[in-house]
C-alpha cells in the first residue's frame, strides 16, 4: 500500500537572520499543537504557531495561550541553571549549588545504600507528566529503575483511571480508552450531543475539537451540557444547561435509563445482538436471578425504583428534566454521549462512566454513525509511533495514585509494598498533583533521599535533597503524537536553542547514573538513532518529517469506535469475555474486587460517594485552567492573566456568608486551608464551589496554604478502581481574616 503520509511545514518562511524551528509542547496539557519558535542567534524570540486557516478536512494546529507562554517559561528567572543539595530544614527551599559530578555521585552512592538496606519496592518512582514526548517522556526514569532492580510504582492515570476501568469493563481488555470514542470530524452527524463534564473550551480534550463542535452547532446539532459549572463549552456552543451536584452523575444517568426502559424507548433489538446483561434473558449462565441492568433500574432487585425522583433527591437536577432529557435523548437519533474525566474522578467513578456506556448501549448508538460509546476520547486508530521502551518492573509493587500520602505516611504497616527510603521524580510535582498535600508534606520523615529533575523549585522540588536541573523541549529533539487521538498527525519536535545554563537531557542524566550504579546497557543510541526507530513504524520518510515538522497520517475506515464490531458481530467481536458490550461485567462478577480497594457490582450501580457533614456543607469542584497545564505554568505570571485563580460560589451561599464578590476567602476542611478572591457567580450551581486545579502548594509556618491549591483540601482516598477523587470533597468558605 502506497505512503499516504502527507508532510507538512506548518510555518512561514524565514525572514532575514532568524531561523524558525516546528515543535509542540511536550506537557500534558491536552491538545498536541504546532508552536514555532523564531530564534535569532541561539535565542528564541517569538513563538508562532500553525498559519493555516481552518478547514475541516485537513485541520490547522492552533496553539492555546499556555504555547505561546512557553517563551516566558523558558526564559523565567526561576529556572534551575545548576545543580544543587538541600542545606536548610525539608521544605525550606534553601539549595547549595554542587557540580554534576557531586551530584551524580552521591544519588548512585545513596541508591546503592538504600537498595542494599531496604531492598527495591523502598524506591519510589514519582516521575510523571511534565514531558510525555516518545523519547524524553516518562520512559526514561522507569527504564533506568526497571534496569536497577525495581522500584515501587504509582499505577493509576490520576486523570482518567475510572475510564480507563470501565472501557476495560465494558467494551473488552483490548479496548484502548483513547480510541473507544469517535472522531471529531463526526460531531457533524449527530442530531443531538450531550456533553456529561466535558468542556473542551477549557480543558482542550484534543487540538481542534472545538473548531469542530463549532462546525456542528453551525450545521444544527442540538447541544446539551450537564455540569455543576457552566463552562466555558456550555456557554458559547450549548443550547440548554443542566447544573448537577458533583459526584452524582451516575445517579442521573441510571434514572434516565430507568425513564427510557419503562416507556419502552430502548432499542430491544440492538441489545439482543450486542448487549450482554440488559435484561433478564441476555445474562450469563451463572449469573443469579434478578442480576440484569433492567431489574436494577426497575427496583426488582432492591425494591427502589430508580426514578428521576430518586435520582433529584440526590443529583439537584429535576425529576422533569431527567425524565425529559431522557425521552430526547433515546428519540433522537443519532445522539452522542461525550463524557469527560472529571466525573469519573469522584469515590465511585466507575459507576458514572459505566452507567454512560450503558446508556449509550441500550439507546443503539455505540457503533454507529453520529452516534458514540460514551467514552471522552476520540481516536478510532493510532499512528503506531511508540516511546522509549522502559523494560518491565522486576518486582511486583505497584500502589494506587491517589494514596500517595498514606503510603508515605504508613508503609507497610498500612499494607504497602514498603516504607519508602527514597523517591525519585523526574518531570513530576505529586506533592502539589496529589490529594492532601499537608498529609504528603507530614509524612517525609522517614524517606532518606529525594532527587528531582526538574525545570523549577516545584513544591516538590522545594522537598528534594538533591537538585537536577533539565532541559525543555525546546532544547532538544523528540517526537509528539495526538494528546487524546483527535486528529491523526506527528509532530517532530525540533531542538531550537542549545541546552542553557547547565542543564542536560533527561535521558542523558540517567545514562551517566546508569554508569555510575553498574548498568551497561540503558542507552547505546543517538537521539537521532532512537527517534529514526520510534517512528519507523509509521513515517515512510523520516528526513522529510524532521525537516517539514508534520507528518499527517490517513484516517482509519471508520471515525466512530466499535463500528465493525456493530456492523459484523461475528466476524468482529468486542474483546470482553462474552464478546459483547458488557452492561453486566463478567470479569468483575468473577472478580469483584480487583484491586482491593473495594467491591464493585458487575452492573453500573449508585453508591452514595459522602456522608453528609454540617461544618462542611458545601461541595468542591476542581476543574482546568487555561493558564496551566496542571501545575506547569504555575509560576507565569503573564500567561495567569489568561485564566485568573478565583473560588467560584453561587450567589445564594454567597449571601448566606456574607461574603460579595471579590473578597478574600477561606476555603477549608478537616484536611487543610487556602486563600484566593471568591467569583460570586450563577455559573455554578447552589451548594458548590470550584477552584481551579494545578495551583502551587505554598503552605505558611502554621502548614496553611496561601495560594489556591485544591490539593490542600481533597483526601487521599481511591475509588474502588483506583482512581483519583479530586471531586468528592466537602468544604466550607468564610471571609478571610
Amino acid at each position: 500500500m502506497p505512503d499516504q503520509t502527507i508532510y507538512q511545514r506548518p510555518r512561514r518562511p524565514d525572514r532575514a537572520g532568524e531561523t524558525v524551528v516546528t515543535s509542540t509542547c511536550g506537557h500534558n496539557c491536552g491538545g498536541r499543537c504546532v508552536v514555532n519558535a523564531h530564534v535569532v542567534e541561539d535565542r528564541i524570540v517569538k513563538i508562532s504557531t500553525d498559519p493555516a486557516r481552518w478547514q475541516p478536512e485537513l485541520p490547522p494546529l492552533h496553539a492555546c495561550a499556555r504555547g505561546v507562554g512557553q517563551i516566558e517559561r523558558v526564559y523565567h528567572p526561576d529556572r534551575l541553571k545548576f545543580p544543587m543539595r538541600r542545606t536548610g530544614p525539608r521544605g525550606s527551599g534553601q539549595f547549595e549549588r554542587i557540580s554534576w559530578d557531586e551530584a551524580l555521585d552521591h544519588v548512585a552512592r545513596e541508591m546503592l545504600r538504600i537498595r542494599r538496606e531496604h531492598g527495591n519496592a523502598a524506591i519510589l518512582n514519582a516521575s510523571r507528566s511534565g514531558s510525555l514526548s516518545m523519547l524524553h517522556g516518562g520512559g526514561v526514569t522507569k527504564r533506568f529503575l526497571y534496569k536497577f532492580g525495581g522500584c515501587t510504582d504509582l499505577w493509576s492515570n490520576m486523570s482518567a483511571e475510572a475510564e480507563v476501568f470501565a472501557v476495560h469493563m465494558t467494551f473488552g481488555a483490548k479496548a484502548d480508552y483513547k480510541s473507544s470514542g469517535r472522531e471529531p470530524t463526526d460531531f457533524v452527524n449527530s442530531k443531538l450531543i450531550l456533553m456529561w463534564g466535558w468542556s473542551p473550551a477549557d480543558g482542550t480534550f484534543g487540538t481542534g475539537t472545538l473548531p469542530y463542535l463549532k462546525e456542528a452547532k453551525k450545521r444544527g446539532v442540538r447541544i446539551v451540557c450537564v455540569d455543576p459549572r457552566r463552562t466555558r463549552t456550555s456557554v458559547s456552543l450549548a443550547d440548554e444547561h443542566i447544573f448537577i451536584k458533583p459526584s452524582t452523575d451516575a445517579a442521573a444517568l441510571i434514572a434516565m435509563a430507568y425513564v427510557i426502559v419503562s416507556e419502552g424507548l430502548h432499542d430491544q433489538a440492538y441489545c439482543d445482538r450486542h448487549v450482554l446483561g440488559f435484561n433478564e434473558a441476555h445474562l450469563p449462565s451463572d449469573a443469579p436471578a434478578g442480576a440484569s441492568y433492567r431489574s436494577y433500574l426497575m427496583g426488582e432487585s432492591d425494591g427502589v425504583p430508580k426514578t428521576p425522583e430518586w435520582a433529584e433527591a440526590r443529583c439537584g437536577i429535576p425529576a422533569e428534566t431527567i425524565r425529559r432529557l431522557a425521552i430526547e435523548f433515546a428519540t433522537t437519533k443519532p445522539a452522542a454521549l461525550q463524557c469527560g474525566y472529571a466525573p469519573g474522578r469522584t469515590a465511585f467513578g466507575e459507576q458514572f462512566h459505566r452507567a454512560a456506556y450503558a446508556l449509550a448501549a441500550i439507546t443503539g448508538n455505540v457503533g454507529v454513525v453520529g452516534g458514540n460509546s460514551g467514552v471522552s476520547n476520540g481516536a478510532t486508530g493510532r499512528s503506531g509511533i511508540r516511546s522509549l521502551p522502559p523494560g518491565n518492573n522486576p518486582i511486583d509493587a505497584k500502589v494506587s495514585t491517589p494514596l500517595l500520602a498514606d503510603l508515605l505516611a504508613r508503609g507497610r504497616a498500612g499494607g504497602y509494598p514498603a516504607d519508602i527510603k527514597m523517591i525519585y521524580s523526574a518531570g513530576g510535582d505529586l506533592f502539589n498533583q496529589c490529594p492532601n498535600a499537608n498529609k504528603m508534606a507530614k509524612s517525609l520523615e522517614g524517606v532518606e533521599l529525594i532527587v528531582v529533575q526538574d525545570h523549577f523549585l516545584t513544591p516538590t522540588a522545594r522537598h528534594a535533597d538533591v537538585l537536577l536541573p533539565a532541559t525543555t523541549f525546546w532544547e532538544r529533539n523528540d517526537v509528539h503524537t495526538p494528546w487524546a487521538g483527535a486528529g491523526h498527525y506527528a509532530i517532530y519536535m525540533k531542538q531550537a536553542i542549545q541546552p542553557m545554563y547547565e542543564c542536560r537531557n533527561d535521558i542523558d542524566i540517567f545514562a551517566d547514573l546508569a554508569q555510575r550504579v553498574g548498568i551497561n546497557d540503558y542507552n547505546d543510541r543517538s537521539e537521532e538513532e532512537w527517534l529514526r526507530e520510534l517512528t519507523r513504524d509509521a513515517v515512510g520518510d523520516f528526513e522529510a518529517f524532521a525537516e517539514n515538522g508534520v507528518a499527517r497520517f490517513a484516517a482509519p475506515q471508520d471515525a466512530v469506535a466499535f463500528a465493525a464490531q456493530i456492523r459484523d458481530p461475528e466476524h468482529h467481536k468486542f474483546s470482553t469475555p462474552s464478546g459483547k458490550i458488557e452492561i453486566y461485567s463478567m470479569a468483575l462478577a468473577a472478580k469483584p474486587d480487583p484491586y482491593g480497594l473495594g467491591r464493585i457490582s458487575p452492573i453500573p450501580t449508585w453508591i452514595d460517594p459522602v456522608s453528609p457533614e454540617p461544618r462542611y456543607p458545601l461541595m468542591l469542584c476542581s476543574p482546568k485552567s487555561r493558564a496551566r497545564t496542571h501545575s506547569i505554568h504555575g509560576n507565569q505570571p503573564l500567561l495567569a492573566r489568561v485564566d485568573r485563580d478565583d473560588v467560584w460560589m453561587n450567589p445564594t451561599d454567597a449571601k448566606a456568608r456574607g461574603i460579595v464578590d471579590g473578597h478574600q476567602v477561606r476555603v477549608f476542611n478537616d484536611r487543610g486551608s487556602t486563600l484566593l478572591p471568591v467569583k460570586v457567580t450563577s455559573r455554578i450551581a447552589p451548594g458548590v464551589v470550584s477552584i481551579k486545579e494545578g495551583a502551587w502548594f505554598t503552605p505558611d509556618p502554621e502548614g496553611r496554604d496561601t495560594h489556591g491549591c485544591a490539593n490542600a483540601l481533597t483526601d487521599d482516598r481511591s475509588a474502588p478502581c483506583g482512581a483519583t477523587t479530586y471531586n468528592t470533597n466537602l468544604v466550607e468558605v468564610e471571609r478571610a481574616a
